[in-house]
């Protein structure tokens, strides 16, 4: 072939990289790759089911890679494709509604960079092997409703500017939403995570329902998520944990018993990065009026502080923390304060029984007895102070000293937690 032909040649042939088909009119593309202004509805659809029959004639794999379809696309009407072996469609472009309903991935499919302008259907499909959505656009409504997973699921910054429907769905392997962008209405709702699950650097913004369901043991991963004005619905295996290392939770709602026993740093005796995780459920149960969950994130955040501490350089603040606890459970139970209470007056009690009591009026009469020094520590310890018994000279007076000033610093604690867990934050 002449220089000359071979220029000719190339002019006529798609300039896509190992595309190789004759360019559509005057362009410099084939009518697969040409703009959507370029070619119409009728002549793409009839060039592109030539392509597809010629796959299934010979039993080949789909390579869609840069199309830009145009109009409405159902794949299994308009194509007859039910069942698609190794597919890829990177980096293209859907025009109109894309239908992808009922189809079948036998192999590996690819959307890397793929643009959805219209609605786009998955709804009860199945992947058999990985699928991958890296980097894909979906502008309008997205539905993968009823659809099963079975390899791994790759939809690491992937943009959902909609709706995106992910109800009933079962992932049995490893799933990623790393770097993702929920800007409409997102539902997990009756969807089942196998494997671990990974929304790390993701941001999910107001209006999203995260629900997951797990049944196997695994990861959910909220690294670094943005969770703004958003519900978290969690039903998950006793085994599954969840990382919020990072998260920024604002206004979301979370429920308490959904997430207890779940902390990763905690299972994972990582204390200190514990603590500053129940910190964060903390003020976030607080900004949404939770006050009963908020005082057990509290709690739980101080549990992990004296946990931290139990060794040898920070004892003393192990030891203290421990007082706190047991006395008061750190201002958040008042309960706590009337059983060290009840405590301290027995042991008074005790105490007045080996040192003895006496009585007013004429006749001194110094008693032993258990019940005369339990109503004596009692009286003491609250500050009554009725006048029919009185405290013998010597470690009596010490001890009476020493209980009336207790009584009335629990007494003032009471008040205080009582006062804490009741008036609101």
């Amino acid at each position: 072939m002449s220089k000359e032909n071979k220029e000719n040649f190339k002019m006529n042939v798609c300039q896509i990289k190992d595309c190789g088909r004759p360019t559509h009119k005057e362009s410099k593309y084939c009518i697969f790759h040409v703009s959507a202004e370029e070619k119409t509805i009728e002549d793409f659809k009839r060039e592109l089911k030539k392509y597809v029959n010629k796959i299934k004639k010979e039993d080949g794999d789909y390579d869609f890679k840069k199309f830009i379809f145009v109009g409405d696309i159902n794949f299994k009407e308009d194509l007859n494709i039910t069942v698609f072996k190794n597919v890829d469609f990177e980096n293209v472009i859907f025009k109109g509604i894309t239908q992808f309903d009922l189809a079948t991935f036998e192999g590996v499919a690819t959307f890397n960079e793929a643009t959805f302008e219209g609605s786009t259907h998955f709804s009860n499909a199945a992947f058999v092997k990985d699928a991958n959505f890296l980097g894909a656009t979906f502008m309008e409504y997205i539905s993968f409703d009823g659809s099963t997973f079975k390899g791994n699921v790759d939809f690491k910054f992937t943009n959902f500017e909609k709706f995106a429907m992910f109800t009933g769905i079962t992932f049995k392997r490893d799933t990623k939403f790393d770097g993702t962008v929920f800007q409409g209405y997102i539902t997990f709702r009756k969807t089942i995570f196998e494997g671990n699950v990974s929304f790390k650097f993701a941001t999910l913004l107001a209006g999203s329902i995260l629900e997951i369901e797990t049944k196997k043991k695994g990861i959910i991963d909220l690294f670094f998520t943005k969770l703004e004005n958003v519900f978290l619905d969690l039903n998950l295996d006793s085994r599954v944990l969840i990382n919020f290392t990072g998260a920024i939770l604002k206004n979301t709602k979370i429920k308490k018993a959904q997430i207890e026993n779940h902390i990763l740093q905690e299972k994972k005796m990582k204390f200190y990065e514990a603590q500053e995780i129940y910190l964060l459920l903390k003020n976030n149960f607080h900004s949404i009026g939770q006050y009963e969950d908020e005082s057990w994130a509290f709690k739980k955040e101080k549990d992990m502080e004296r946990k931290g501490n139990f060794h040898f350089k920070t004892l003393y603040k192990w030891l203290w923390s421990c007082f706190l606890n047991g006395i008061f459970g750190y201002g958040e139970q008042p309960g706590k304060v009337i059983v060290s209470a009840i405590l301290i007056i027995i042991l008074f009690a005790f105490l007045f029984t080996t040192f003895g009591i006496g009585s007013f009026g004429i006749e001194q009469i110094t008693s032993n007895n258990f019940l005369d020094c339990l109503y004596f520590s009692t009286v003491t310890f609250t500050t009554l102070g009725y006048g029919d018994f009185r405290p013998l000279e010597g470690w009596g007076r010490i001890l009476a000293g020493s209980e009336a000033f207790i009584g009335a610093f629990m007494m003032a604690l009471f008040v205080y937690t009582f006062a804490k867990r009741t008036g609101g934050r």
